[in-house]
């Protein structure tokens, strides 16, 4: 399990983040949702380590985040940060091969099968050969998702295998947002436990186990998602009046802004 045990976050006096907690399972997708500003990548940033608490602590598989070596963190989680800044003129299969890094096992030829594999799987598999400045927002961002699956194929120490996703859907068509989230939804069926930072409450509600909704630093709801995002929690996240919507056949509710 990765989890968040009472996190507090400050920079200049001002606080990002007030006494968050936050349980991260293998087999789950967890949401993140709220506005902006509401600490959504700073939480996301503590948990993967790049930040430090001001109080409370991560825990990654009953271990104080901080006892786990850097080649040993990214051996157990992968991140995919909300913006990259790659300009070397690397091709796609030499950028996804980076992910590979912290956790070669193989000969060179099965390595780059595994990268291969992590590009169909993200949709870029015809990109393979580009060079990676040459290609659009959306198909850098897919290029990075198969990176990171790339990082964490396979097990490599014992315990479980976590995908921290910041903003996975924010340049992507909608074709490729669902197919983000149904890849995010099929790793975490292999016994990785995947966190997201979404906007969109409805994409939320299709695919989370769970969610996590934050407001000005805090937790203002937490549970399943049918559970956190209803019209009074959205109302009092975002300010809008909302309805919750469900087909005559009982069918995935939908969110929709009045």
């Amino acid at each position: 399990m990765l989890a968040a045990h009472n996190l507090s976050y400050r920079i200049e006096g001002v606080r990002l983040l007030q006494d968050v907690s936050l349980q991260l399972e293998p087999g789950r997708l967890h949401a993140i949702i709220g506005p902006n500003g509401a600490g959504k990548s700073t939480l996301l940033k503590l948990l993967a380590g790049d930040l430090v608490p001001g109080a409370g602590n991560v825990t990654l598989n009953g271990r104080d985040l901080r006892d786990w070596s850097l080649r040993e963190r990214a051996q157990q989680r992968a991140v995919l940060p909300q913006s990259e800044s790659l300009r070397f003129a690397f091709t796609v299969q030499q950028v996804v091969e980076l992910g590979r890094l912290s956790c070669k096992r193989h000969g060179a030829a099965q390595e780059s099968d595994i990268a291969r594999a992590a590009l169909q799987e993200a949709d870029a598999a015809h990109l393979a050969r580009r060079a990676y400045p040459s290609l659009s927002g959306g198909e850098r961002s897919r290029v990075q998702l198969a990176r990171v699956l790339a990082q964490i194929w396979e097990p490599t120490l014992p315990g479980g295998r976590y995908l921290l996703l910041d903003e996975p859907t924010a340049s992507q068509d909608l074709a490729h947002q669902h197919a983000c989230l149904r890849l995010a939804r099929k790793f975490s069926a292999q016994d990785v436990g995947v966190l997201a930072i979404l906007h969109d409450p409805n994409l939320a509600l299709r695919y989370a186990d769970e969610v996590t909704l934050l407001c000005c630093g805090e937790v203002l709801a937490q549970g399943p998602a049918a559970a956190v995002l209803t019209q009074a929690h959205l109302k009092h996240a975002y300010g809008v009046d909302v309805e919750i919507l469900r087909g005559s056949d009982d069918g995935p509710a939908f969110i929709s802004v009045r």
